[in-house]
């Protein structure tokens, strides 16, 4: 009688409780699905926009369906095109002097003979360096990993980018999916 009393009494303390709020991606299409049609991929020189709401930087990228195994849907981008050295960039707004937070995924193109990538992302005149060994990875499981980084906005609107700081493997890079930037608290 006593433990149902307890039950009874702290039922609605549970059913109270909001579940945490996720924050908004502040960014369009993170995980590239929506643009150009393509087959299983297509390069994209820099300037290119085939890609919704981003825009092809430094050399050409590979948007990539379906090749193989996404981190979120079905398309992920090769940060080298078929060939090139390239990257990404999306501008969206800020608040100057308040902490954003960059997620995304990060693997490495299986087919290369190169399996260690480096990639760089900036934003806000700041800047990381990642990297991801692919070594024994497939086209089945390429190993994605979720990296992040965190950097101080210093203007209404910031520009992402990310991009390879490789000079070889010219086919075959870092793959980037699921991108997404969240402000602080």
């Amino acid at each position: 009688m006593r433990a149902t009393f307890v039950c009874l009494l702290l039922a609605p303390c549970l059913i109270a409780a909001p579940a945490p709020r996720m924050k908004p991606n502040l960014l369009k299409n993170g995980s590239f699905e929506e643009g150009r049609k393509i087959n299983s991929y297509f390069n994209i020189n820099a300037g290119g926009t085939d890609v919704t709401h981003w825009v092809v930087t430094r050399g050409g990228i590979d948007i990539v369906d379906r090749y193989w195994k996404a981190a979120h849907g079905n398309r992920s981008i090769d940060l080298h095109g078929s060939p090139g050295f390239g990257g990404v960039q999306q501008t969206f707004k800020t608040t100057p002097e308040k902490k954003y937070t960059v997620t995304f995924s990060l693997a490495a193109n299986p087919d290369g003979s190169f399996p260690k990538k480096t990639m760089g992302v900036s934003a806000g005149k700041q800047s990381a360096e990642f990297a991801f060994d692919g070594t024994g990875k497939t086209l089945q499981n390429p190993g994605w990993v979720r990296k992040s980084w965190t950097f101080t906005a210093t203007d209404k609107e910031t520009t992402l980018e990310l991009y390879t700081l490789m000079k070889n493997d010219d086919a075959c890079g870092p793959l980037i999916d699921d991108v997404s930037v969240t402000e602080d608290d």
